[in-house]
């Protein structure tokens, strides 16, 4: 009797290293994450380390996927597609404010590939706002504070929102389609993710939203509160 209860207490103890040890197994990235990160330092011509994305404007993000087609959705030009289930993953990089995406099938490595026309899977990432006293913001942020200067018939500076009634902000967004998720009249809106900024301008309690494209600053709008 003491033998078999010995033998239960063992098992029970084994199970329960095991159960934690999964967990902490399935919060890991799988070994492809690693191939994705060697690629897109071979890309970029130098060696690309978690590291190098603890900045304001970078992340990385990896989620299971089951993809609908032999593709994993995002077809390479002349691929033949087959509609079929393909269990995989999405690595999602953010280097300074610029987006690149790997997929891959669960069990083959070697269909890893860099995806810049997806077809579906869209996968947003949005970072975090932080507080503009601790990183500096892109130049950009300058045009919109001219704008809203102009508009407000008022010389504005930085300095000018520091009371209990202004502030202002800034983060990085990856928008859901060419308009910035702020659609404006008489412009077509392609559902495609788009990276960008936006700005929030808070002045005596009046809040100004500008938002522009990533790489086109010429693109800067006031989206709301005009």
């Amino acid at each position: 009797m003491k033998k078999r209860l010995l033998a239960f207490l063992s098992l029970s103890v084994a199970l329960v290293f095991s159960l934690h040890a999964l967990a902490a197994f399935a919060q890991q990235p799988p070994p492809a994450f690693e191939d994705a990160l060697a690629d897109l330092g071979r890309r970029l011509g130098r060696t690309i380390t978690l590291a190098d994305f603890n900045n304001p404007t970078s992340r990385w993000e990896w989620r299971g996927v089951d993809f609908a087609d032999s593709s994993l959705e995002c077809p390479r030009p002349g691929e033949a597609v087959t509609p079929t289930k393909v269990i995989g993953y999405q690595f999602i990089f953010i280097l300074r404010g610029v987006r690149y995406e790997y997929r891959v099938a669960f069990n083959d490595r070697s269909t890893l590939r860099l995806c810049t026309n997806p077809s579906g899977a869209i996968f947003e990432v949005t970072l975090p706002p932080r507080a503009t006293a601790n990183t500096q913001p892109p130049d950009v942020i300058n045009a919109a504070l001219a704008d809203l200067s102009r508009r407000l018939d008022l010389n504005l500076t930085f300095e000018s929102f520091n009371n209990p009634r202004s502030r202002w902000s800034w983060r990085y967004r990856e928008y859901t389609n060419s308009q910035l998720n702020c659609p404006r009249a008489g412009q077509a809106v392609d559902r495609i993710v788009t990276p960008g900024w936006q700005f929030i301008f808070v002045y005596e309690g009046r809040t100004f939203d500008y938002r522009v494209p990533l790489n086109d600053p010429s693109g800067l709008f006031l989206c709301s509160g005009g």
